[in-house]
């Protein structure tokens, strides 16, 4: 017998939206702590691949929130008052409209040809990730200075850069043993 789904609250959807947001975090740490000037640290077909997952899921995990308008985590869906919010993301990370667009095409490229589809394109293309990360944050702040109305992210990090820092120390002893 099949009974009717209750909706996911809006205190739930927060909640996911800042469980990618740590996800993306979390997973990009992870990737740079096994790269040193572009080079990966350990080489071997272990090392090698759970390097690349931890890229291609933070690619991911920041395509749901920025570049799926379909998704129902993304920030248009999620943010109260999104011309605000879109206002200040392009502050922060310091682009405007135009060129965050241009962006965000450039990570679902990465998603779509590389990471979700193998295309025919001969050359993987990993974008570079510091304007993802400085989304990623920006978007987490805002969930707890307007949307955490319920305190639904009490028990998630309050500071992302913090985060990041335990996360990519936690890899690195792993890379260095």
């Amino acid at each position: 017998m099949i009974t009717k789904k209750e909706p996911i609250t809006r205190d739930e959807r927060i909640r996911r939206v800042g469980f990618l947001c740590v996800h993306f975090v979390r997973n990009l740490a992870f990737y740079r702590a096994g790269m040193e000037n572009g080079i990966l640290l350990k080489t071997n077909p272990f090392w090698r691949t759970a390097n690349f997952n931890f890229f291609d899921q933070a690619v991911l995990e920041w395509c749901k929130l920025f570049a799926d308008k379909k998704g129902k985590h993304y920030w248009g869906k999620i943010a109260t008052d999104c011309s605000k919010f879109q206002i200040f993301l392009c502050e922060t990370i310091r682009m405007d409209n135009d060129e965050f667009e241009v962006y965000v095409n450039e990570l679902r490229k990465s998603r779509d040809k590389f990471i979700a589809h193998l295309d025919s394109e001969r050359h993987d293309y990993r974008p570079h990730m510091d304007i993802a990360y400085k989304c990623i944050e920006y978007y987490y702040q805002h969930l707890f200075n307007h949307d955490n109305k319920q305190n639904c992210l009490s028990d998630f990090p309050s500071d992302l850069k913090v985060f990041y820092d335990k996360c990519f120390q936690l890899a690195e002893a792993e890379y260095k043993t």
